[in-house]
Order: structure tokens, then sequence, then C-alpha cells
């Protein structure tokens, strides 16, 4: 079985995480996936946009996967130019739409928020939960997040950890619809097919210009998250942080006090 699924409907190529079972997070297949389909997407001028979404009602994806970051690191899961599962850090030259099915937290709410527009069932979930595995958010959800939110949220939602549901994220302007679950697919798609009836140029130059200017304004900023990830990933604190998940537990961080803190 895939663990990225791809489909075409029309002029919109549907991506898929096929994860159910492991609330659809991202090891080395799932990253692979996803870079390829991209990939695709970019070079055939029949596709004008782009759907990502996840298998199952539970989640559309719930970030890296801790078992496979502790066993192999991040690396796999990283892709060299384009950041955490293949997007995290690209700035896909096409409109990207997520369908949201569940839970989007850590790496998989960085997902969402390099997305163009976003859909959520309305049994949704987002969060950044990575300081309390002792790990940091470096998808570009830190980056990103305070643009949509405002800097008080976002140190809110980063700080404590803690996800809100569909309502407040449309409430902050986070995302665009929610919907039932049954009409999740169904809305995302038909912002495809409104954006297929513009001109691929115009669309184009738009997203470029929307996002350009943000982009230039925060290349630096980019820089120091590659050096804290570095950092962070490399930590007996983020160690333990992704030993307590495997095991289930909770983090026993006073065993790291000789640790140096920079």
């Amino acid at each position: 079985m895939a663990e990225v699924e791809v489909q075409q409907h029309g002029a919109t190529m549907v991506v898929t995480i096929n994860r159910p079972e492991q609330l659809n997070c991202v090891n080395d297949r799932v990253a692979e996936g996803i870079t390829e389909a991209l990939q695709d997407a970019e070079t055939d001028s029949s596709i004008r946009s782009v759907v990502l979404t996840g298998a199952g009602d539970r989640a559309f994806c719930t970030g890296m996967d801790l078992k496979f970051a502790q066993a192999n690191g991040s690396g796999g899961v990283i892709i060299p130019g384009r950041g955490f599962a293949g997007i995290g850090g690209y700035d896909f030259p096409k409109p990207l739409i997520a369908a949201v099915n569940g839970y989007a937290v850590a790496g998989g709410f960085e997902i969402v928020l390099n997305c163009d527009l976003v859909v959520a069932s309305e049994g949704a979930r987002f969060g950044l939960p990575e300081a309390k595995r002792g790990l940091l958010a470096t998808g570009g959800g830190l980056i990103r997040l305070s643009e949509l939110v405002g800097r008080s949220v976002a140190m809110e939602l980063a700080l404590t950890g803690e996800p809100i549901g569909a309502d407040r994220a449309l409430e902050l302007g986070m995302i665009n619809r929610v919907v039932p679950r049954a009409e999740l697919l169904t809305e995302a798609l038909a912002f495809a097919e409104r954006i297929a009836a513009a001109g691929p140029q115009a669309i184009a130059h738009t997203k470029r210009l929307l996002r350009g200017t943000y982009a230039r304004a925060t290349e630096m900023i980019w820089q120091l998250n590659s050096e804290l990830a570095v950092i962070t990933m490399e930590s007996a604190e983020a160690a333990e942080g992704m030993a307590a998940f495997v095991e289930r537990r909770e983090p026993r961080w006073q065993s790291l006090e000789d640790e140096a803190i920079s």
C-alpha cells in the first residue's frame, strides 16, 4: 500500500498521506512521496493546483514520525531544498489547498501553514506541541504563524503547545472554510475549480507577489531556523522528549540539568 496516494481530478492533483493507523505522521516514504508528487505537479501544465489531505477521519497529519526519527534521525523526513515532508520550506509555485480532516498538529500544522487555502472539517484541530517534547517547530510554523494570527496568539500557541479547534482557527483567519467531514474534499475541489477558471500565469504571478515580499523579509529567519533545528535535534532534551513519546510517559527534564542552554 502506497503511503502517499496521488489522483487527478480535472486540473487538480489530490495528494493523500495514507498512514491512517499512524495518524498520517511523516516518515521517509511519506516525505519522498509528497516531494515526487509536487515535482510532477510543478512540471505538468495540465495541473493547475494541488489539494493535500490525509486518509481516514482522525488526522490530516500529526507531524514527524517520532519512532522513525528516534531510530533514524530527522534527515529522512527533511528533503534538501524543500524542508519538512518536501513542502515545509518550499515555495511551491502553484496554488496549494489543504483539506484538513482531523488533527493537523506539529509538522502537520506546518504543512497547513504552507498552503494557500485551507478547508477544514468540523472536528479539525490545529497546534504546535513540539516544545512539550523538547523539539522545535522547524517546518516554517514559527515563521509563518505570526503573519496569520499576530505575535501574541502565535506565542500562546507555540509556547503552550495547546491545540485549537476549527471554529477558533476560522475566527483567527488561519483557515478559509469549516465544513462537515463529508463535504471536505468537495469544497476543496470547488476552490481548485474556481482557481482553474483564471489565467494560469496570472495565478502564478499573484501568488508570487502575495508571498514574495514576506519570503524576502524572512530570509535571515529561515537561516536561523535551520541552525536551531540542528542544535535542537542533536540535543539530549530532544532525545528525552522523543523517548518519552515512544514510551508513552511524561518527559523527565530534570535529568538534563547539566546540558548547556544557549
